[in-house]
C-alpha cells in the first residue's frame, strides 16, 4: 500500500508513531552494533533526496485521507539517519502543511548536528530525539562505528549548538551495553552534559531486540536503576494512546510487513500500534511468515518472539 510511510509502530517515547521513511534503504553515517534496523550497507556523510519527494508527499495524503489511526507523532526516521536527505526541511513543511494538529518528530543519531544547514531544517519539528551513546572516545567508536568523516567532538559542539537555536523539545537518548558504555567515566561526562545541555528529557534504553551485530545484552537491573536515578529519567515513559480504527482483511498483512521491514516487533507491539485484533495479527503473521514474507526472531534476553523481513541479518 505504501512504500515509505509505515506503521504506526508504538514507541515507549513517542507513543502511537507514524513512521516516513527518508532513505528507502540502510543508509546511515554510523553502523552501530544494536541497529534493529540491520548492518549499514551504505555508511556515509552525503546529503542528497534519497527518496522520491513527491511520492512522499501523495503517500502522507493518501494515508490521511483513509481514514485509518490518527498517531501521535509523525515521525521521520526510516533504516538509518534521516538527515542525510537533503529534503528533511522541505519534508518537514509538507508533514505542517497537512497535519499540522500532530507533532512531527525527527529520530536522529545526532552526527550531522554540527551542520549548519541541517539545524535550520530541524528547526521545523516540534519534537527532537537525538542520541549520544557515549562521550568517551573509544567507547564512541565502539558502539557507534562511525563514518571516518565524524568526529565526537563535533557530534557534542553540534547538540549544544542546536539546543540553543531549538524552541520545541528535545528527548535526548543513551543506549546502554554492558562492558562497553556503562563506565563510570561515561556516567559522569555525560551527566555534566546533561546539566549544560538541558534536554526535556533523557531516556535510558536497552536492547529489547536483536542487534545489527549482537545479540540482547541487558544492563544489571540495579545497575539500571542508579543510572535512571541519576538522569532523572524513569525507565517507562507515560503516553497517550491515540483515538483507533481498526483495518482488517489483506491490509493487515501489508500494513505488518511494511512495518517490521523498517523494525523487528512483537505480535503485541503490532496490535497496539495498528489498532488491529489479535486474532488478526497472529492470522496475518502466520500467513506471512509461511509465505517466507517475514520471520520470526528469538529474543534470549526476554523470551519474546519478534517479527522481522524474511532477509533481515
Amino acid at each position: 500500500m505504501f512504500e515509505f510511510i509505515f506503521g504506526p509502530v508504538w514507541s515507549s517515547r513517542l507513543g502511537s508513531s507514524l513512521g516516513i521513511d527518508l532513505l528507502g534503504s540502510k543508509t546511515c553515517s554510523f553502523d552501530c552494533l544494536y541497529c534493529e534496523s540491520g548492518k549499514t550497507e551504505a555508511k556515509t556523510v552525503a546529503r542528497k533526496p534519497y527518496v522520491p519527494l513527491e511520492k512522499v508527499e501523495q503517500e502522507l495524503t493518501r494515508w490521511f485521507s483513509c481514514d485509518l489511526q490518527i498517531p501521535d507523532h509523525i515521525t521521520l526516521g526510516g533504516e538509518g539517519e534521516p538527515c542525510l536527505n537533503s529534503e528533511l526541511g522541505t519534508i518537514l513543511d509538507i508533514v505542517k502543511k497537512l497535519r499540522p494538529d500532530i507533532p512531527a518528530a525527527v529520530l536522529t543519531n545526532s552526527s550531522l548536528l554540527n551542520d549548519p544547514g541541517v539545524r535550520k531544517e530541524l528547526l521545523k519539528a516540534d519534537v527532537v530525539l537525538p542520541s549520544l551513546d557515549s562521550m568517551v572516545e573509544e567507547e564512541f567508536l565502539r558502539i557507534n562505528r562511525p563514518h571516518p568523516g565524524i568526529k565526537l567532538k563535533q557530534i557534542i559542539q553540534g547538540l549544544m549548538d542546536f539546543r540553543q537555536e531549538f524552541s520545541g523539545k528535545l528527548f535526548l537518548e543513551v543506549l546502554i551495553l554492558p562492558g562497553i558504555n556503562d563506565s563510570l567515566r561515561n556516567r559522569e561526562l555525560l551527566l555534566d552534559f546533561c546539566t549544560v545541555l538541558k534536554p526535556d528529557r533523557v531516556d535510558l534504553t536497552t536492547m529489547t531486540r536483536p542487534g545489527a551485530h549482537i545479540g540482547p545484552d541487558m544492563p544489571d537491573k540495579l545497575f539500571l536503576e542508579a543510572w535512571n536515578r541519576d538522569f532523572r529519567a524513569s525507565s517507562k515513559q507515560e503516553v497517550t494512546r491515540a483515538s483507533q480504527a481498526c483495518i482488517t482483511g489483506p491490509a493487515v498483512e501489508q500494513r505488518i510487513r511494511a512495518s517490521v521491514q523498517r523494525r523487528p516487533q512483537t505480535m503485541e507491539q503490532l496490535v497496539q500500534a495498528l489498532g488491529i485484533h489479535k486474532e488478526e495479527a497472529l492470522a496475518a503473521l502466520a500467513s506471512l511468515e509461511s509465505s517466507g514474507k517475514i520471520r520470526a526472531l528469538t529474543d534470549q534476553a526476554q523470551s519474546q518472539i519478534f517479527y522481522a523481513e524474511a532477509d533481515r541479518s
